[in-house]
């Protein structure tokens, strides 16, 4: 179908539309916010639940009760369903910086990523721009792989369990790496894996994040089934920066706030990085 929700405040909303995907070419836009699938209300409805919603047969459609930002009214969206295959990382030379985006912290993210890296050095770039807006997490080893690219030696992630048992995660061996300058996009949609980075990243002094704070998921949780056949979510571990930071709840705070948003915050990291490159 082409998008990417998360559940925020109750209500499960649209935070990324792929370009080309069934989703976009019928008017699903950001921020929309999903009320029903074919029908059934998403009130009190689990992530789950909505996915296997929605899913199903290559080539049949799916209706989607659809509240845009700027109306008040919901519509009802037939969208049709095909498998998308779309690559976590994107990039582009924004003239000498390196744009990098990464969508998501999948099995084979830190693979693309790895190539691209390699690309942009052999490119002589630089410096890097890092998009993690919209990125709502993924996979450890990946977020570990990813981050060991930007520095060497030291902690990455450390969790500690509700019975005080602690690990730590930290950086380890990559064929690509880089200590070119980097700029760290965020947003209110960046969570998890994604806040990891940024604030290993913050920590370690290797980067500048700008944007707004992060969504503030830094937990492990756990589902119990209910005899009445409800779920009961525990939380059972909770992530720290390097610094000791805490995430759930909090998030990351940039080191600098704006609210520019798209491509205006992209080209004001190209310009800070080119300002300050020596």
């Amino acid at each position: 179908m082409g998008i990417t929700a998360s559940l925020i405040d109750e209500q499960f909303v649209v935070i990324s539309v792929y370009e080309g995907s069934p989703a976009s070419q019928v008017g699903i836009l950001e921020g929309d916010i999903i009320l029903a699938v074919d029908g059934v209300t998403t009130e009190g409805m689990s992530f789950a639940e909505l996915i296997a919603r929605v899913r199903g047969e290559e080539g049949t459609s799916v209706n989607l009760g659809i509240l845009h930002q700027d109306s008040s009214e919901p519509v009802e969206i037939a969208v049709m369903r095909a498998e998308i295959d779309v690559p976590s990382v994107y990039s582009e030379m924004i003239g000498e910086i390196a744009y990098i985006a990464i969508d998501q912290f999948s099995e084979d993210t830190d693979e693309e990523f790895s190539r691209i890296l390699k690309g942009v050095i052999d490119n002589g770039a630089d410096g890097i721009v890092l998009d993690l807006r919209n990125n709502l997490g993924g996979m450890l080893q990946t977020l570990l792989n990813v981050t060991s690219c930007f520095y060497s030696e030291g902690n990455i992630l450390t969790v500690k369990e509700n019975d005080e048992t602690i690990k730590k995660y930290d950086a380890n061996r990559q064929s690509v790496t880089t200590d070119l300058p980097l700029v760290v996009l965020v947003n209110g949609y960046s969570a998890s894996a994604s806040e990891a980075l940024a604030g290993a990243l913050q920590d370690h002094d290797r980067a500048l994040i700008a944007g707004t704070t992060t969504y503030g998921k830094g937990s492990v949780n756990v589902m119990f089934e209910l005899p009445s056949g409800g779920g009961l979510y525990l939380t059972t571990a909770r992530w720290y920066t390097p610094d000791g930071n805490l995430i759930e709840g909090i998030g990351i705070t940039p080191d600098f706030q704006t609210d520019l948003q798209g491509d205006e915050l992209v080209q004001w990291a190209v310009d800070y990085l080119n300002d300050n490159i020596s």
